[in-house]
């Protein structure tokens, strides 16, 4: 069986500074990435020696994500600053040098923003139920809710569809950076915290906003956490009942009990009616 490697030309209009980010786009036909000096180039797999489309989005980009159901971008900087692109619903098939029409927007949540650099960004990855509406490019409801986690020792909870400013901001309690936060693929409401003191947090926001369901103290991955064996990365298994966590040298594996990744009705609802209860939304 025969593979190809295509790689972009040195000198041509690629990146010029490190890749801190890469996702799918269009069903797997195209290509984001992101660059450490603010440069998001759109490519098509057909074509990979020229970007389709190039944006400059801030100065010191640091993550990015693509909520699958709109395929509006959400980037996150050094600074702490969150953009977002939005789709221009149009093919990636050009080559390089056409003028973007995608819409690029900060969010203002203003002294409710990270303080320092966010290192993950998480958008949900379930279809949404039903037909929910799309504002500012996010779905209304659950499924536009996504995640962002940043070396002010705190992972925030964002919806978008309705307002810029977050509806949760979780603190670590160790006063350690968070390094990733990742939701569930399998469970509407369970979302895994990982941070440089070497443990991961689970949450379930149909239960609780105050505290995980681990407890403040988390799962201890790496007992050497404090030593420089901090958390980088998570990942879930695409049935949500593990989760592979890495460290600066090291790869674990984790199996979830059954009664944490088991759905108890319907748990999408039951967030929306939280917040709504809170009147953090409106409902509408």
């Amino acid at each position: 069986q025969k593979s190809s490697l295509t790689t972009t030309a040195s000198g041509g209009k690629g990146h010029t500074h490190p890749i801190c980010s890469m996702e799918y786009l269009e069903g797997g036909a195209g290509l984001v990435t992101g660059a450490s000096d603010g440069r998001v180039n759109f490519w098509s797999l057909a074509n990979l020696r020229d970007p389709a489309e190039s944006l400059q989005v801030g100065t010191s980009l640091s993550c990015l994500a693509v909520s699958p159901e709109s395929e509006t971008l959400v980037c996150g900087d050094e600074t702490g600053a969150l953009y977002t692109i939005q789709s221009s619903q149009t093919s990636l098939g050009g080559g390089g040098g056409q003028r973007s029409r995608r819409q690029v927007r900060k969010i203002n949540a203003g002294a409710d923003a990270h303080f320092g650099m966010i290192t993950s960004i998480c958008t949900k990855t379930q279809k949404a139920a039903g037909r929910a509406g799309i504002s500012k490019g996010f779905l209304r409801g659950a499924g536009g809710l996504f995640l962002t986690a940043g070396v002010d020792w705190t992972v925030k909870l964002w919806s978008p569809a309705y307002t810029d400013k977050p509806l949760l901001s979780l603190v670590s309690h160790s006063y350690d950076y968070m390094s990733d936060a990742q939701w569930s693929p399998a469970h509407p409401s369970l979302c895994a915290t990982a941070s440089s003191n070497g443990t991961i947090c689970l949450w379930n926001f149909a239960s609780s906003f105050e505290e995980p369901i681990t407890g403040f103290d988390g799962i201890v991955v790496e007992p050497d956490g404090g030593s420089g064996r901090g958390l980088n990365k998570l990942k879930w298994s695409q049935d949500g009942r593990r989760m592979i966590v890495a460290s600066a040298d090291r790869v674990h594996v984790l199996s979830l009990a059954e009664d944490v990744v088991r759905q108890k009705g319907d748990e999408s609802e039951k967030i929306m009616s939280h917040f709504q209860a809170r009147a953090l939304l409106d409902n509408e």
